[in-house]
């Protein structure tokens, strides 16, 4: 009898493999996030972070350029001492940082900033042969033609023989006045020697014939007044001015120098107040002198009085506020303000973002070279996100006052002029030499071969020379020194 073996296979129950499949779902699902959130925190994240930080350096250009405005108008207007207050922010503002969850780990890590008060090492140093104001001078300007209102515009005039009455005409080329300068003699007498006047006689015929007669005739009362006059009266000359405006006689012999002497010259500064010529001056303009008489007059125009020549070599630390950039996705931007400029520093190079106060202008065929020099002193370090108040003051802003000396005005004063910087680093040098050629670029064909720029290594340097040789003074320096004071307060938010 054959036995059959029979083995019984059990079969896995459908609701364990319905719950497989939900572990697998489930686990599933979460890899989708991981991967959805991994794509978010490695895309999106630091596309809105790169954003926020572009937005925000945006915005710090934004507020260096209205601290610079700000900065001119104070030191334009003048006004010293009148603190005014900027508002930077050092990180990137809470609204652009806002992910799409409300989850920080998918939100932009905000970007910090850290602004610093004269955390550079450069320095400026302005050099020029230049004419200062001083007597009794030793230098003769070149005052053909007066770009401006100089402090004096000397003459000298002399005579050869004071007996003979002359004069000297001033004729501006633009401008409606003029003037005349005369040799001029005059007589004072001694009064006390004059005498009595005859009594008149008794009334009578013929007796106001004969009182005329008493006092005309040889030896009487009028030839001895003269006799008196011609003998006790003291002869003296002396120098006069006439000044004509707009047609009209303002005055005529108004003795200007007394007591003339032959051979002897005689400085006039028609520019005095108190001939009132300042508001009749249309510049530019050239003086023009003619003597009409004859050779006992003579004249100097330009004259060398009132005149130095003076040797400029100053130097000091340009100072700065800087803005350094700790930016999490976007490139490192450092902003900073110096010499009246506004400069950006990133990884791959320097730029100038706005040019500093030095400029060269033509004027009629010569360089004008305008400096303002701006020095920043005080000092501060604040770093984070939040906000922070840039406190300047102006301490004291003087025109064309160099070490004590003051310019000369309105006429060319300078044979040439120097401005060099040393920088902290090449780059910085690189970038000052790019900005010194953009001046020149600037200034005109005409005058662009009087200017040049070199740099070696840390140090950049504009030229301004004549490329003549052996010119004299003939470039018109414009200089003014701003001096500051710059503190940084922090804002809480």
């Amino acid at each position: 009898m054959t036995r059959h073996t029979y083995s019984i296979i059990s079969m896995p129950s459908r609701r364990r493999e319905d719950a497989l499949s939900e572990v697998i779902g489930f686990i599933l699902i979460l890899a989708l996030i991981a991967v959805l959130a991994s794509l978010y925190l490695t895309y999106v994240v630091p596309a809105q972070g790169r954003e926020a930080e572009i937005r925000h350096m945006a915005e710090v250009n934004d507020q260096f350029l209205g601290y610079k405005t700000s900065i001119d108008s104070l030191w334009i207007n003048d006004q010293r001492n009148v603190p005014i207050s900027r508002t930077f922010t050092l990180g990137t503002l809470t609204g652009l940082t806002q992910g799409a969850f409300v989850v920080p780990l998918f939100q932009p890590y905000p970007s910090s900033g850290t602004m610093v008060v004269n955390g550079r090492g450069e320095t400026i140093t302005i050099t020029a042969d230049a004419l200062v104001q001083g007597f009794p001078g030793s230098a003769t300007p070149n005052l053909n033609p007066i770009y401006l209102e100089p402090d004096h515009i000397y003459v000298q005039i002399m005579t050869t023989n004071v007996s003979r009455e002359g004069g000297l005409n001033l004729l501006p080329n633009s401008g409606n006045w003029s003037i005349r300068l005369n040799i001029t003699k005059s007589y004072t007498p001694q009064t006390t020697l004059i005498g009595t006047v005859p009594t008149f006689p008794d009334p009578g015929s013929g007796s106001l014939k004969n009182y005329i007669d008493l006092l005309n005739n040889e030896g009487g009362w009028i030839s001895q007044l003269q006799s008196n006059i011609s003998s006790t009266a003291n002869l003296s000359f002396y120098i006069s001015m006439t000044l004509m405006k707009n047609g009209n006689v303002v005055f005529t012999e108004l003795p200007i120098v007394k007591n003339v002497q032959n051979n002897t010259w005689y400085t006039i500064n028609i520019l005095d107040p108190a001939y009132g010529l300042e508001n009749q001056l249309f510049f530019p303009f050239s003086l023009n002198l003619s003597n009409t008489t004859s050779n006992w007059i003579q004249y100097r125009y330009p004259v060398q009085v009132g005149y130095l020549p003076y040797s400029i070599n100053q130097s000091h630390s340009l100072g700065s506020l800087e803005y350094l950039s700790n930016n999490k996705y976007w490139i490192q931007q450092n902003y900073y303000y110096q010499q009246g400029g506004i400069f950006l520093k990133q990884p791959d190079g320097m730029v100038t973002k706005v040019v500093p106060l030095i400029s060269i202008t033509n004027q009629s065929g010569i360089p004008y070279v305008k400096i303002v020099d701006v020095s920043i002193s005080g000092s501060g370090n604040v770093g984070g996100t939040s906000p922070i108040q840039v406190v300047t003051r102006l301490d004291s802003v003087r025109s064309n006052i160099i070490n004590g000396s003051t310019l000369a005005q309105g006429i060319p004063n300078a044979r040439n002029v120097s401005v060099t910087v040393n920088a902290q680093d090449t780059t910085t040098a690189q970038m000052w030499n790019s900005t010194f050629n953009a001046i020149r670029n600037s200034a005109g064909g005409t005058i662009q071969n009087w200017i040049s720029s070199t740099q070696t290594g840390n140090q950049a340097t504009l030229h301004v020379k004549n490329p003549i040789p052996g010119s004299d003074y003939d470039i018109i320096l414009d200089y003014t020194s701003v001096n500051l004071t710059v503190e940084l307060q922090p804002v809480a938010i």
